[in-house]
């Protein structure tokens, strides 16, 4: 009677692995393709407000060596 109910444990054990694997998997695909990492955020998220920021100072970056190498 144990050994089924071992074999259940061990698959639902597994599924929550897949389960996690898969929301880590995608979490890093959406941050190599660009897009916001929080945007399903609840509330306001350190990791989004640290994203923005960053985001805003390298596009300063990228302006001014547009502007300096034109120029």
């Amino acid at each position: 009677m144990n050994n089924w109910q071992e074999w259940i444990v061990g698959l639902l054990l597994l599924l929550c692995a897949v389960r996690i694997g898969m929301s880590v998997y995608s979490f890093f695909r959406r941050t190599k393709e660009n897009s916001n990492p929080c945007e399903n955020c609840a509330s306001g998220c350190e990791l989004k407000r640290l994203y923005d920021e960053k985001r805003t100072d390298c596009s300063k970056d990228q302006k001014k060596k547009k502007k300096s190498c034109c120029g």
